[in-house]
């Protein structure tokens, strides 16, 4: 069960919520289920969010979702929930290597895309809008340029009442990779956490109840332990 929400704000058709998932499709993905357990879970995690939206008179959330490998693989962009096809959010880990810099430019990218779209509603209250979260998933090395620079970017993003909270969550990485990575990802460090292949499933649903009911991200990351 998560702990008790740290904010007040809680999504709404007048402060949606801007959620973003990208997920490593690198070969590494293929191995010990991960990619299955992720398509499985990223699909109940959308689900979710369109029945959450329902009967809002609006929408509650603005959702961007892409997967890389050696290039980025947009599934969703500024998209309402009711307009994602489900069927569509497949992993199967054949998207080559570990690019992971234009993965967080492609995030920062469209996340001021989705501000612009939520300051063009005529009753959209910034101030009163829950944190932009990002969810960044990977299980390997950065095959890539440095992380450093396009990570500053998206943590640098500012809205009126908030920042960005992005979590990144290693797959059973290596302790190296781990800390020269993603914790540099992570807009803090605690929001940074390495989980077993086997929890990432579990993680996933967590990332949704989250998202779902109002929780932090701090909070979030606090579900699991860091090997």
């Amino acid at each position: 069960m998560l702990a008790q929400r740290i904010t007040t704000k809680v999504a709404n058709s007048q402060s949606p919520q801007i959620v973003t998932i990208v997920v490593d499709d690198s070969g590494s993905m293929s191995a010990d289920s991960k990619c299955t357990q992720a398509t499985e879970a990223l699909k109940q995690l959308v689900m979710e969010v369109q029945g959450g939206n329902m009967g809002s008179g609006g929408y509650r959330y603005l959702v961007n979702i892409a997967k890389f490998g050696d290039e980025v693989t947009p599934l969703a962009e500024c998209a309402t929930p009711d307009t994602i096809d489900v069927d569509k959010l497949n992993l199967n880990g054949e998207s080559g290597g570990t690019d992971m810099a234009p993965a967080l430019e492609w995030a920062s990218g469209v996340i001021d895309r989705s501000l612009k779209q939520l300051r063009a509603l005529p009753k959209f209250k910034e101030e009163a809008s829950p944190n932009p979260i990002v969810v960044f998933f990977s299980d390997g090395e950065n095959t890539g340029p440095d992380v450093a620079a396009p990570a500053q970017k998206l943590k640098s993003i500012k809205m009126v009442g908030g920042n960005v909270d992005v979590v990144a969550c290693g797959i059973g990485m290596t302790q190296d990779a781990f800390e020269n990575v993603m914790k540099v990802i992570a807009s803090k460090e605690e929001l940074a956490l390495n989980i077993d292949p086997s929890e990432l499933g579990s993680f996933i649903a967590e990332v949704k109840k989250t998202v779902i009911h109002g929780g932090s991200a701090v909070d979030l990351v606090q579900q699991f332990d860091n090997p």
